[in-house]
């Protein structure tokens, strides 16, 4: 097995290509790269001259061997990456640890007035006080409130952004001519570029007041919240949702049309499904800014650890997980950084529950595709 994973790394590196220079260049590259990482980090003083030493030598092999150096860069970044990415959700996982240990099921139950925990859906009509759920001078840490609003923030965010995301790709990709394509697609990448704060503070101004004076009186709720984040994530939805439309092979939708569909019949039983591994991308990634969202719902809603009465109150306001991260880590005690990067944990658990739920649908939709039950 090891032998046929040697193989498979050599025919990665040098393809059909491979001579002794291009094992020299290769080798060399690599064993200054492993240098130059192991100089960053048990040798610092000396770990710009080994870098120094690496780009000497991978630039003479690009000159020399172009294709095996490329393969070797490429295979470097995709490891480093994977690499990069199991280290944060193992550290993120063994931080979280202490806090599950010190106070165990707790931090995902609410606490009764007796002292005794309870799950979150067997609340009572009177719930507990916010100094219940979160009081880190008393000892009491409850996630689930921030959860709770976490949330209904992302569900808001999400019915606002992903149909308005889904149709404004699918005009731009479908409807819109090339010159207008040429207008739309350009200012569309631009919002996405908008700081955060910026959004939460126009929604703040602006938002918030004309409810305010137009509907309520009640000030931020998760309500505005919600509009702020879903716009903020529709640049993202609209933008890789009209690449993986602009994607679909014309002939596809040619002969849709030319069997009797209209326009709307090809968009919805063609290019949507067929796109739809990019759409889900462009969902997960619209929405994973949208529950990660700190700034723009800090600015909007600052709340406390509570939930809002009754339950499903899109008017209440309460901190959500980002929020809750944001405003504690700074001035945090041990205990209560352990308990914070357990709400890391479970913003972790929620976007990679969106993640497997949406390759689900995908498999689902390429099977319909397919003619398949």
């Amino acid at each position: 097995m090891l032998h046929q994973v040697w193989v498979d790394v050599q025919h990665t590196l040098f393809g059909t290509d491979e001579t002794e220079g291009s094992r020299l260049a290769v080798g060399a590259s690599a064993s200054m790269l492993l240098a130059t990482i192991a100089a960053f980090l048990f040798m610092p003083a000396v770990a710009l001259q080994v870098l120094a030493g690496f780009i000497v030598i991978t630039a003479i092999g690009w000159v020399t061997y172009q294709g095996a150096i490329a393969r070797l860069l490429t295979l470097f970044a995709t490891v480093l990456t994977v690499l990069t990415v199991f280290l944060i959700t193992v550290f993120l996982f063994l931080s979280a640890l202490p806090a599950f240990s010190e106070h165990g099921g707790g931090l995902l139950l609410v606490p009764a007035e007796n002292g005794d925990p309870r799950w979150f859906f067997w609340l009572e009509t009177i719930l507990p006080t916010g100094d219940t759920f979160w009081n880190p001078l008393s000892g009491a840490y409850s996630l689930i409130p921030a959860i709770w609003a976490t949330v209904i923030v992302t569900f808001i965010a999400g019915a606002v952004a992903i149909p308005l995301g889904l149709f404004g790709a699918l005009f731009i990709a479908e409807v819109a001519g090339d010159r207008l394509r040429e207008i739309i697609k350009p200012g569309v990448e631009i919002l996405a570029g908008i700081p955060s704060i910026v959004y939460g503070f126009i929604g703040f101004a602006v938002l918030n007041s004309f409810i305010q004076d137009s509907f309520l009186d009640d000030g931020a709720s998760f309500l505005i919240a919600g509009i702020v984040v879903g716009i903020m994530a529709l640049p993202t939805i609209v933008s890789v949702g009209e690449d993986a439309l602009s994607s679909v092979p014309d002939a596809m939708g040619d002969g849709a049309v030319a069997m009797g569909a209209t326009e709307w019949q090809k968009m919805k039983s063609i290019s949507i499904p067929a796109a739809f591994s990019g759409i889900s991308a462009a969902v997960i990634l619209g929405l994973g800014r949208a529950i990660g969202e700190t700034m723009a719902v800090a600015a909007i809603m600052a709340a406390g650890v509570e939930f809002a009465n009754p339950l499903f109150d899109i008017f209440d306001a309460s901190t959500t997980l980002t929020s809750l991260i944001a405003v504690n880590y700074g001035s945090a005690s041990d205990s209560t950084l352990d308990v914070l990067f357990v709400a890391g944990v479970m913003l972790f658990v929620i976007v990679a529950g969106m993640s497997i739920v949406s390759q689900y649908i995908e498999r689902q939709m390429k099977q319909k595709l397919k003619g398949q039950s």
